[in-house]
């Protein structure tokens, strides 16, 4: 989990520094006295986690949470104060917990299991990147398909955004030179089966379903560059860069949608 800890107390973020470096999923990235720096480091790096003191120059803590949340919705926050004044903002603008200063090792180590435990809950499992060549990974690993048609038809779905895919289309579009008969209709029933027998292996069987002549993928059960491109153009996390699946004739459709849409913004 990368972690940025920002604090104007330089002894603060040392303490803090030590007990990070005794849990094995604390990646500390960046520590930082100045709120600013600190927001020019999370929009161009990943962030998953940051403690934020809340008294600090430039920049109150509350402030910066609600800038670090615009690039990252999903980043954990957890906020440490001498004071109870904020207790109040901290809860409106939605922080993960509190602490008081002068802390213990117990309070920076509970803010940190806290930290843990709420990133492994809002992390998806699957990460589909559409930006570029198309690859799926599963707990942070590449996964390899034997069948390169199973990859291409996961592919289809996910350009679908949770869509349905018919069989029709499919075979239009991955065989586009062979006629649409039992022959072809069994190219694309291995195809379904390559990916349901993917997605066994790694303990994520309900993430692709299909049934009468359609497949889809429950959009909700993951995460995908396109997808949140496309919630939101300002996501410094996903960038297109006029690129996407490029492998694939079918999607210079999509391709040339977004070239449109990054033009106009």
């Amino acid at each position: 989990m990368k972690t940025i800890v920002v604090d104007d107390e330089e002894l603060s973020m040392r303490q803090f520094e030590l007990e990070c470096s005794q849990v094995e999923e604390i990646e500390l990235v960046g520590r930082f006295t100045n709120p600013l720096e600190a927001l020019e480091y999370a929009s161009g790096n990943p962030v998953d986690f940051a403690l934020l003191d809340i008294e600090m120059p430039q920049m109150n803590g509350i402030e910066l949470a609600k800038k670090l949340r615009e690039i990252n919705k999903n980043m954990v926050i957890i906020f440490v104060s001498g004071y109870s004044d904020y207790v109040l903002d901290a809860l409106k603008m939605k922080g993960d917990y509190y602490v008081f200063k002068p802390y213990s090792r117990e309070d920076i180590m509970d803010a940190l299991t806290r930290a843990r435990l709420l990133s492994k809950g809002q992390k998806k499992r699957i990460f589909f990147r559409t930006f570029g060549r198309f690859n799926v990974f599963i707990d942070d690993q590449l996964v390899n398909f034997s069948n390169a048609k199973s990859k291409e038809l996961l592919a289809l779905c996910v350009d679908h955004m949770g869509g349905e895919v018919s069989m029709e289309e499919a075979v239009d579009k991955l065989w586009p030179e062979k006629d649409y008969d039992s022959r072809v209709k069994a190219l694309y029933r291995k195809a379904v089966i390559g990916i349901h027998t993917v997605m066994e292996e790694h303990g994520v069987p309900d993430v692709f379903c299909n049934h009468r002549g359609v497949c889809y993928i429950r959009d909700k059960e993951v995460l995908c560059d396109y997808f949140e491109y496309m919630k939101d153009r300002k996501n410094s996390q996903y960038r297109y860069e006029d690129e996407y699946m490029f492998e694939y004739s079918w999607a210079e459709e999509t391709n040339a949608r977004l070239q449109n849409m990054a033009s106009e913004y």
